[in-house]
Order: C-alpha cells, then sequence, then structure tokens
C-alpha cells in the first residue's frame, strides 16, 4: 500500500485536482481501471446523487472517522460533501485536524489510514456528535438513520438531488454580507467552519416547524408591502426554486403563516377546500402533462376544462385543476396522435399517407371535435380499431399478392385508380390475404388480381408508362423520354413525386412507329452498326432526328420513314 496517495498519483504524472475530473476517461486508461470505474465516484456539476456534487466538493480539508478508519472501511465519498460534519454509520464528528502537525488532512495528501506526517487515523479522538449533526449529514449522504425522524416529515425519507442547495439556501439566509447578496456566502473551508456555518439549519431542524415559522413572521412584519411575495422578496422565489415533494412541508408552514399572520389586501385567502389533495396547481399539472401552465390556466377561463380559481394570502390568483381532470387530459392526449405518429402507426410513408387522405381514407380517423388541451388530431383508438377490424375479415388469396406499401404511384401512376384502391380497401370491399395481417397496416397484402381489376376498370383508356413502353420495345427509357419531350411521342402528362410523369397510350405509340423507326433498331436489322448506317445515309442526304446528348456520346438518332421510302424511289 502506498503511504502517500500523492506519491501513488505522482508515479502516473497525476495529481488530484480539477484537471483529474475532468480527464476521469484518461486516467482510467492511465490506470489500467475498466471504464466507467472514476466517472461513477468522481464529483460533477450534475451529478446523479447529492454527495457527488463538484459545487459542494471540499477542496481545503478531507475528514474522516476514526472509527472507520479502524474497521478498515474506505474512505465514504459522502465526507467530501461541505456540510458533512457527522459519521451515520458511528455517529462520530468527523476529524479534519491532525493532532501531531496541527494541519488539516487534505484532498490529495496523506495515505489511507496516516496523515502526510505519519500520525495514524485510527488514533483520533473520538467525540459524539449531535443527533442533528448526524441527521444532516445521513439526509445529504442518502442514508436511512434513526435520527433522521427529528427532520420535517418530508425530508424524513428522501433525499432529493439539490438538497445541498437546500441547506447553503437555509444556511446563507441568517450570514450578513457586506454586499446583502446571501447567494454570495462562500463555503465553509474545514469542519469547524462548517459546524458554525449550519448551525441556523441545525436550529430549523432541531425546532420544527416553530423556527421557520418565526423566521417567516419576522420577514413578513419587515416590510409594507401590499402582497405578501413582495414582503418576503427575493428569500421567497429562492424558496419557490424547490418545489419537489421532500420541500412540501416548508412551502406548507409558508402558506399557513401567510394565512394566518398577512393583513395585506389579500388578507387570509381562501380556506383549501377538504378534497385538496386530490387538487394540483397548473403548474404542476403542466408538468404532469408536458405542457405550458398557461394552456391550462386558458382553458380553465374559457372553461374547456373544470378547475378551480382562488386568491391566496401571497397576492396570488391560483388556477387549481382536479386530478381526475388531469388524468383524463393526460389519456386524451395520449390517445390523440400527430401525423407522424400516426404515420408510424400504420407504417406508412409521407407520400403514401397524403395519397390516403386525398382518398378520404384518412378523414375517419379524425373526429370534428377535439378534447382540449391534445396536440394531435388522429384517434389512435379509432385506428387500432379500424386495423384490427380489417384483420378479422382476412381471407384466402391465390396468386400473387401485393403489400398495402406497395400501392404508390410507382406501382401505377393511376391516382384516381390508386384511390379507389384505398376507398375498396377501407369500406371492406377488398380485403386482406391471410397470414399477412400479425404486423403493421403497411404490411397487410391483398390480391394483386383484384388491385389489377380495380385499377384496370378506373382508367379511362389503356395507357403505357416509358418504362413499359421501354420494357415492350427493347428501347432505352431515356430515349423513350427525350423523344416524348422533343413531341415526336404525343403523350399526357401528369404530376408524379414531385416531377413529371408521362403517359403513352397504345394509338400514340403505333402512330410513332408508323413514322419513325430507331437507327439502332434498323443497324440491328441490316446487320450493321449505327454510326456507319448515319454515315451511309448522311452520304445519300438523310439526316437523324430526335438526337440528345448524354455525357460525350449522343444518343436516340430516329429516321422518318417516309425519308427512307423517298431516298429509295430516287435511287431506282
Amino acid at each position: 500500500m502506498w503511504p502517500d496517495v500523492s506519491d501513488f498519483l505522482g508515479s502516473f504524472g497525476l495529481r488530484y485536482g480539477r484537471p483529474l475530473i475532468e480527464g476521469a476517461l484518461e486516467v482510467e486508461g492511465i490506470l489500467e481501471l475498466p471504464a466507467g470505474t472514476l466517472r461513477n465516484i468522481l464529483p460533477s456539476a450534475r451529478p446523479s446523487i447529492p454527495t457527488r456534487n463538484w459545487r459542494f466538493e471540499r477542496h481545503h480539508s478531507a475528514p474522516v472517522c476514526p472509527d472507520c478508519i479502524s474497521d478498515g472501511k474506505p474512505h465514504h465519498h459522502s465526507w467530501r460533501h461541505s456540510f458533512v460534519t457527522a459519521c451515520s454509520e458511528h455517529g462520530l464528528r468527523l476529524v479534519d485536524e491532525c493532532p501531531m502537525c496541527g494541519e488539516n488532512f487534505m484532498p490529495g495528501r496523506g495515505g489511507y489510514d496516516s496523515c502526510h506526517c505519519g500520525c495514524p487515523l485510527d488514533r483520533l479522538p473520538r467525540n459524539q456528535a449531535l443527533e442533528v449533526e448526524v441527521a444532516l449529514s445521513a439526509l445529504i449522504s442518502g442514508d436511512m438513520h434513526p435520527a433522521r425522524s427529528a427532520l420535517p416529515p418530508a425530508l424524513a425519507f428522501r433525499t432529493p438531488v439539490d438538497i445541498g442547495e437546500f441547506v447553503y439556501f437555509l444556511a446563507s439566509v441568517e450570514v450578513e454580507t457586506e454586499t446583502g447578496k446571501q447567494g454570495k456566502t462562500p463555503l465553509p473551508k474545514n469542519l469547524a467552519e462548517a459546524t458554525a456555518f449550519l448551525e441556523p439549519v441545525f436550529s430549523t431542524f432541531c425546532d420544527w416547524p416553530a423556527r421557520f415559522e418565526c423566521a417567516v413572521s419576522a420577514r413578513l412584519s419587515n416590510s409594507g408591502a401590499p402582497t405578501a411575495p413582495m414582503r418576503l422578496g427575493k428569500w421567497y422565489q429562492r424558496l419557490n426554486a424547490f418545489d419537489g415533494q421532500a420541500y412540501n412541508d416548508f412551502h406548507a408552514t409558508l402558506g399557513k403563516v401567510v394565512q394566518r399572520e398577512f393583513d395585506g389586501a389579500y388578507a387570509g385567502g381562501a380556506d383549501a377546500p377538504s378534497d385538496m389533495r386530490n387538487w394540483v396547481s397548473a403548474a404542476e399539472a403542466a408538468k404532469i402533462l408536458h405542457i405550458r401552465a398557461d394552456r391550462l390556466v386558458d382553458a380553465t377561463a374559457k372553461q374547456r376544462i373544470p378547475g378551480r380559481k382562488y386568491a391566496s394570502g401571497f397576492g396570488h390568483r391560483h388556477t387549481m385543476i382536479h386530478r381526475d381532470t388531469v388524468a383524463d387530459i393526460a389519456r386524451d392526449r395520449q390517445r390523440f396522435i400527430d401525423k407522424t405518429t400516426a404515420r408510424e402507426v400504420f407504417g406508412i410513408s409521407r407520400k403514401q399517407y397524403d395519397l390516403l387522405a386525398e382518398a378520404g381514407f384518412i378523414c375517419r380517423f379524425i373526429p370534428e371535435t377535439l378534447p382540449p388541451l391534445v396536440d394531435g388530431q388522429h384517434d389512435s383508438v379509432a385506428i387500432k380499431r379500424f386495423v384490427a377490424d380489417t384483420a378479422s375479415t382476412a381471407t384466402e388469396v391465390e396468386g400473387t399478392t401485393v403489400a398495402l406499401k406497395d400501392l404508390n404511384l410507382r406501382f401505377t401512376t393511376d391516382a384516381a385508380a390508386l384511390k379507389e384502391v384505398f376507398c375498396r380497401i377501407s369500406n371492406g370491399r377488398l380485403r386482406p390475404a391471410k397470414g399477412s395481417t400479425d404486423g403493421r397496416f403497411a404490411g397487410f397484402r391483398f390480391s394483386r388480381k383484384e388491385v389489377d381489376t380495380i385499377i384496370a376498370a378506373v382508367r379511362h383508356g389503356p395507357g403505357l408508362t416509358i418504362q413499359l413502353v421501354a420494357e415492350l420495345t427493347g428501347w432505352k427509357d431515356q430515349c423513350v423520354a427525350q423523344w416524348c419531350k422533343q413531341g415526336l411521342i404525343q403523350h399526357e402528362e401528369y404530376p408524379h413525386a414531385g416531377k413529371v410523369g408521362r403517359i403513352i397510350s397504345q394509338e400514340d405509340l403505333c402512330r410513332f412507329q408508323m413514322e419513325y423507326v430507331p437507327v439502332s433498331t434498323l443497324a440491328g436489322q441490316l446487320g450493321t452498326s449505327a454510326r456507319h448506317l448515319m454515315t451511309t445515309l448522311s452520304n445519300i442526304g438523310i439526316e437523324t432526328i430526335g438526337a440528345f446528348q448524354d455525357g460525350t456520346a449522343w444518343r436516340g438518332h430516329l429516321l422518318k420513314l417516309s425519308d427512307l421510302a423517298s431516298a429509295r424511289k430516287t435511287t431506282q
């Protein structure tokens, strides 16, 4: 065992302090420790437990419990907290001064069981701590100790993560400062200073609630301001910053004193109803619902939700909402979902959602009147019921099937026909295939034959997409598209995926083939190359049309059949 922690750290080029804490990950590598070992014990600006709060980390002393050292137990991280003055296990006051050298034990100096001067820590004097010291230390440490029964009831079994800030608030308000700003009061540097600094806290806890009531009364009587908050000043604002259940006793006691003693314009306030435990403030309800409190206040004022308003002795007007109402609102907010969540429930894309909406499929899930304070319009219960009902109608399907998620404008360019398919699904006339309804609605599969029949029935005439024309003729689809753009192939245009889609009727395709022939097609039939054929034809005055540049190449050369016929007639 290393006799001094500074020698141990120094052997690795380290020293205890902020750099070590900030570089914990690197230090773990140097010390060959498992990842996360130091992060779980080092102080932090946003700790998960109050004893690791960097703000209250002791920098000028490192107190210990002699009995813990004698028993071979590790140094407890709670001893590093500025407001921990006692060992909750042994009921002893911590010791931070060496009786041999007279210096304070310091972090990063000395050994596990001895001072840097060699004084054994298990020989330190033992002094019993006051019960309130043990109670406060156990509170900050999060230890369940019988002494905590002396604390205000709400703190007896709870240790809020901001308890250090609250203790500092109670102690610092009693400290007179030159600037009058209690929040700037320096932290105690050693145990003696900590004991003196915490005296107001000890007094408040030992004589609860009388001492706290006296403090509130004194502040109320110090000013002639018209409202209680104005009289209590920043102290009132600082107290209200602590709003967890652990601080309920302090807020309740404050309210009682104000109602009893404040003689301003809102004297006495309104007595809390007998069932007040079932009523919460708009602010608390807002936290439960994850919305702004002003939305609840406005909804109550407009009588969209039931609630109560009353004036307290603080000069405030309060909006109270029954817990049952809050629960109803929470259920409604969970039930009514937005468009994005609705798409996730269905399992469909944004484009397909828009198609379904245009087909009138979505409107059945959006009621005309929505409950108050919901953010979404889609009734998730109705959606799930529809999906379940549709699944229950599944039938045996022969032949191939197509999934709902694949029914889009890539499947067919006829939007009207696609909408009719969705309408048939919506009204139950087109039923899903058995074995395909276990997942989300987008995965439901339907008979391909039935879908094609519906699409064919809706179309006003058979039309061919550019891709289908290319597939039937063997031409490149980019050539077909360019010939359409140049007006060589008659076609109809329609919006598709933010661009322009084209439909070519069979009549227009036949008309094009009667008038033009691709050079590549003719060259293949003649057993020559397209380049050689174009050179030969150019020599007799026949030029191609319809060509377009694709990179460095020119594609899509067409010959007019009439030009070929004229040339042959001339050469005869």
